[in-house]
Parts: C-alpha cells; sequence; structure tokens
C-alpha cells in the first residue's frame, strides 16, 4: 500500500477539502487527486463521490473501511517516525503549529524570532484556526502543537502556560468613553458593544467578567476573530475588550483609543500550548515548546 496516497486520503476525509490537502503537503490539486485514483485504481474501488455542485466531498462504503483502517496505520507510521527522530536532539525540521488568530499574529512572533535565530534549521508553519479546530488538529496530528487562549482540560490534550494577557477596553477615539484614562466595568452598561462570538473561550471569559459587576451591554455583532473586531469599533460601531498587547499598533496610529480597566476590575486573558499526550515527540517539538515558554522578548 501506498502510504504517502493513504495519508492523502485521510488527511481529505478529515478536511473535506481537496485544496486544502494540497496545501498541508504542498502539491497541487491535480497531483492529490491523481494519487487517489491511482489508489481506486489499485483496489478497484471508489473511495471519494467527485460529484459536481457539492461543496464538500463524500466518501463511499469503501471509502469509509479504508479510512477507519487506514487512520491506524497512519498513526502508527507518525508514531514511528516521530520515536526515529526523537532517538536525536538536533533541533531540525518542520514544526506545524495551529494557532487562534490573535495569538498566532501578536503574541507567537516576538517569540518565534530567537527560536528562529538559534535554530536556523527549524521551519515553522502556523495555520490560523478557530479553538474548536486548532484542537482537531492537534488531535489529529495534524499539527504538533497547539495555541489557544483560555484553555481548559480535555481528554488527550496536554496544556503548557503560554501568556497572560492584560485585557482593555477599546473604542473609537472620537467615543466619549476615550477621555478616561481608566475604566470600570460598570461604566460600559448599555453601551453598543462588539462581542466574540458565544463559543469562543475568550468571549466566555469577559461574560464571566462583566456578569461578576452585573453590568449588561448592547451586543450588536459576535465576530470570530480580534482583527474584525479592532476594525469596526474603528470606524465608530462600537466598544469592545480585547487583550492590551493585540491593539499596539492601532494605538499608536491613532485609530484606537486603548483604556485600561481600574485595578478592582483588571482580570488576565490566559492561554497555552496544547499537545497530543499520547505518543513520542520529536526532539525540535520539545525545544519549540520549551523556548517559546522562555523568549519574553517584546516587538
Amino acid at each position: 500500500m501506498d502510504l504517502t496516497a493513504l495519508r492523502l486520503f485521510c488527511d481529505l476525509v478529515e478536511t473535506g477539502s481537496f485544496s486544502r490537502t494540497a496545501e498541508r503537503f504542498s502539491l497541487s490539486q491535480s497531483a492529490v487527486s491523481q494519487r487517489l485514483r491511482t489508489l481506486e485504481q489499485d483496489y478497484g474501488q471508489t473511495f471519494i463521490e467527485r460529484s459536481q455542485g457539492r461543496s464538500k466531498i463524500e466518501v463511499t462504503e469503501a471509502g469509509r473501511v479504508l479510512y477507519e483502517g487506514g487512520r491506524v496505520l497512519v498513526d502508527r507510521a507518525n508514531d514511528l517516525d516521530t520515536l526515529i527522530r526523537s532517538l536525536s536532539d538536533e533541533a531540525a525540521g518542520t514544526i506545524r503549529v495551529a494557532a487562534v488568530y490573535s495569538l498566532g499574529l501578536h503574541a507567537i512572533p516576538p517569540r518565534l524570532k530567537p527560536f528562529l535565530t538559534a535554530h536556523p534549521r527549524v521551519n515553522v508553519h502556523i495555520e490560523y484556526c478557530q479553538t474548536g479546530k486548532v484542537i482537531t488538529e492537534v488531535l489529529s496530528g495534524a499539527a504538533d502543537v497547539g495555541v489557544v487562549a483560555v484553555p481548559g482540560s480535555r481528554s488527550g490534550i496536554e496544556v503548557v502556560p503560554f501568556a497572560s494577557e492584560p485585557m482593555c477596553v477599546i473604542c473609537s477615539p472620537k467615543h466619549p468613553l476615550a477621555k478616561f484614562t481608566e475604566l470600570a466595568l460598570t461604566q460600559l452598561s448599555g453601551e453598543a458593544f462588539i462581542a466574540f462570538e458565544g463559543d469562543i473561550p475568550t468571549r466566555k471569559l469577559i461574560d464571566s467578567q462583566l456578569a461578576a459587576r452585573k453590568v449588561s451591554v448592547n451586543i450588536i455583532q459576535a465576530i470570530d476573530n480580534i482583527e474584525t473586531i479592532k476594525n469596526l469599533v474603528e470606524i465608530g460601531t462600537g466598544i469592545s475588550i480585547i487583550p492590551t498587547d493585540t491593539a499596539h499598533q492601532q494605538q499608536l496610529e491613532g485609530t484606537l483609543s486603548v483604556i485600561p480597566l481600574v485595578a478592582a476590575d483588571r482580570f488576565e486573558r490566559p492561554s497555552g500550548m496544547i499537545l497530543k499526550k499520547s505518543g513520542p515527540r520529536r526532539a525540535v517539538v520539545r525545544k519549540f515548546v520549551e523556548e517559546m515558554r522562555l523568549n519574553l522578548e517584546q516587538p
């Protein structure tokens, strides 16, 4: 059996996308499709329905059988590869990182720079996605390390502390709240508010802090990423609460007012690196996790 073709097939089933699988394996979509056709020809079976007009692929009964058995083989091959590579202490190779947007864009880069400087033979590939997808990528082995905000306990996952970010209020420089040097959460009561989507851990953290002080804001939009939230606040749509460091550039440019909370209301957003508990880890991954905790260089 062609192990590479089996890897491609399993990834295709999990992502549901020829384009995404092609990107992950640095192949063209036509190359992925051709490898799959060859696999089907070898067994005289159709594993994937290729009907046009459908947004997602459909796996046949034969495809499900191949995936269930093939996933086990791919996982064992991955573990064997990792075990052999872990015998060396050399930091080299590619590290696949899945990170939520805000941490991937703002918290990781200042720590990553000294790591890459110290280990020039390492390549770090970062994929940006929501928390649920980060966890899925780590558990499936598609990512070596995940970086998420407000990490919770989950079966099969180890959490390594990464950072703790102070939260702040952001608003347009023209907003009435912009005149304050500090704000109490109670001052936000009734304000038009741009929130994170409800299933995002940062949203739950903010909601809990507001609820603890019996503050009710007027949520007018719920967004899945911090960059869009900042854009909406910049144009005066509403206010929001985000990690302070993520608004540093906009504060320098004068497009956002960044206002810290009063001492009694201050809170921070914890974040962590998540790793799959089972199986060996490559030396380069162990080194990455260790040094990302130590590299606290600021941008």
